[in-house]
């Protein structure tokens, strides 16, 4: 594992089936044991629209945060010169 962070991300995942209309349909949550924070979820679309927001959106953090590692880096390296 990387030391990057928010690299990592564990859940506690439940899912379970309901009669809707006459339909079944999954239900999800998902339990965050570093927060005790609960998410519900009607479908398992909306469970992985979640999850995918979350990790592209640390990946976008990410990237910005390298982005300002290496504006530093150069302006360091520029005043040795």
């Amino acid at each position: 594992m990387r030391d990057e962070p928010d690299a990592y991300q564990a859940y506690l995942l439940r899912l379970w089936r309901t009669r809707s209309q006459g339909r079944w349909e999954w239900r999800a949550s998902i339990d965050s044991p570093h927060t005790g924070e609960r998410q519900l979820f009607p479908s398992l679309e909306h469970l992985v629209a979640f999850l995918r927001e979350r990790c592209e959106s640390q990946d976008a953090g990410l990237r910005q945060a390298r982005r300002e590692e290496e504006v530093i880096r150069r302006h360091r390296d520029a005043g040795r010169e």
